[in-house]
């Protein structure tokens, strides 16, 4: 990403820039600029940085790898902070391990695996990092985040650091009560290490999961993930879209999968809109013919901050 060169603000130590694209940051790659994007170096950054913004009224959003999220054609407005490259360590405490909200979940299933415990191979394909998955509840293959976390802290809009035991969090299919809360940021989770398994053991079955994702999911990786979560009830969201004939379906450069369903790529310069536009034919679809109200899994900035 080419970006303009970092402004000085003060007591910041990670770069801050005026004006970048934010698409370069996403999956989809879609959205337009930030007002202002800074890349925290450390949780102090990170108190600053949010202190900043709300010192000054100014709207604050949180970017990990830029899954599961659609930003609108016009950017954010405010401060958006980058934390995939920041919050990353990663390290065993006894018979737990700590993660920073920017570590990928990639590297959390590879980190338990070296270490000799199982329990983590269904994040080996999800793109996503620590932080967003906890709020979400991220999952894959019959197994979520709630299987192995333990604990997790957040710092809130008055720069209080809250430890929250994974009980306490409301955890369900892709859902917790930090939902609630969209303005508290998840900066560290803490995982259980309770299955002791053969390293190699647990690579392979890593491995097979990453290959039954790959025959399953598109090709194209210019997606959010699924754009829908699976009603409670009855067929998952890619049969019911799948059965109403949108398989295909296209609005300028986003399509939706031939492959799966619950997928809508960009299939070269897509724009929010389109994208948007999309999601909605397809939700009013499903509910016309299937009497099936489909509910986004996929978050739309900044439409649901507001």
């Amino acid at each position: 990403m080419d970006k303009p060169e970092p402004l000085p603000w003060q007591d910041i130590k990670g770069p801050v820039y005026a004006g970048p694209p934010l698409a370069p940051l996403t999956t989809w790659k879609i959205g337009g600029p930030a007002q202002y994007l800074a890349i925290p170096r450390d949780l102090e950054d990170v108190c600053r940085l949010m202190h900043l913004a709300y010192n000054r009224g100014w709207p604050l959003y949180f970017l990990g790898r830029g899954s599961n999220l659609l930003i609108a054609d016009s950017g954010l407005p405010g401060l958006t902070l980058h934390l995939a490259r920041s919050l990353k360590g990663l390290g065993r405490r006894g018979d737990r391990l700590r993660a920073g909200a920017g570590v990928a979940l990639p590297r959390l299933a590879r980190t338990a695996a070296h270490l000799g415990f199982s329990g983590y191979e269904f994040l080996a394909g999800i793109p996503g990092t620590v932080g967003a998955a906890v709020r979400l509840n991220a999952g894959a293959h019959g197994r979520n985040l709630a299987d192995v976390l333990t604990r997790v802290w957040v710092v809130t809009p008055q720069l209080q650091l809250l430890e929250l035991p994974a009980r306490e969090l409301g955890l369900g299919y892709r859902t917790s009560l930090l939902l609630n809360f969209p303005h508290w940021l998840v900066v560290e989770a803490e995982f259980a290490l309770e299955s002791p398994a053969p390293p190699v053991e647990v690579e392979k079955r890593m491995e097979e999961l990453l290959l039954l994702r790959r025959a399953r999911l598109p090709a194209n990786p210019r997606s959010c993930g699924s754009v829908f979560k699976n009603p409670p009830a009855g067929p998952p969201a890619g049969a019911l879209i799948e059965a109403v004939g949108l398989k295909g379906r296209r609005l300028g450069d986003a399509q939706v999968s031939r492959k799966h369903a619950n997928f809508i790529l960009n299939q070269g310069r897509a724009t929010a809109a389109q994208v948007q536009a999309l999601v909605a034919q397809i939700q009013e679809e499903v509910w016309r013919r299937q009497g099936v109200a489909l509910e986004r899994e996929v978050v739309f900035l900044p439409d649901d901050l507001a």
